[in-house]
């Protein structure tokens, strides 16, 4: 009886895993043709800042704040995607600078395909939370940590191309 929930769970956890393997390695290409999509992280920042949900909650009736915080979970979303396509483009930058030969490029390689597969995840289940959100608009509210996690792969993936193309 025990095992049937186990099982499923453990189903899901391994189909969830590959879903996550495809996104992230699907891509292909080289590296110095690949270029990320700009994202407006202050603008992110501010649709998932619990201070202004806050606001909002306090300044307008229970159905007008539903209604704007469904409008800002939809462009949560939006950004979400787009860094999360963003993270799967970081990853075939990183897997091409790890195969470089100066082993200080191919370990930044290897730190930007880690860093970038977790973000990835992170997105994945962000974008998970953000349609539960959807259904209960006053319960949650989205994490802006996700932007944070972008700025720091994204970043240490800067220098990256550069060094390829040297």
């Amino acid at each position: 009886m025990v095992m049937i929930p186990v099982i499923a769970l453990a189903t899901a956890a391994a189909a969830f895993l590959l879903f996550i393997a495809y996104q992230v390695w699907w891509q292909s290409g080289k590296a110095t043709e690949i270029e990320l999509s700009p994202v407006d992280l202050e603008a992110f920042r501010n649709l998932t800042d619990p201070e202004e949900v806050r606001f909002l909650r306090a300044n307008l009736s229970a159905r007008e704040f539903r209604k704007i915080q469904r409008m800002r979970l939809r462009a949560t979303g939006a950004y979400i995607s787009v860094i999360s396509q963003n993270a799967g483009r970081l990853v075939v930058i990183g897997r091409s600078m790890s195969a470089q030969a100066d082993a200080g490029t191919a370990a930044a390689g290897h730190d930007v395909v880690n860093r970038a597969v977790q973000l990835k995840l992170w997105c994945s289940l962000s974008l998970l939370k953000l349609k539960l959100t959807m259904i209960f608009p006053t319960l949650l509210s989205p994490s802006s940590r996700i932007a944070d996690r972008y700025l720091d792969v994204s970043s240490l993936s800067a220098s990256l191309p550069k060094k390829l193309a040297a």
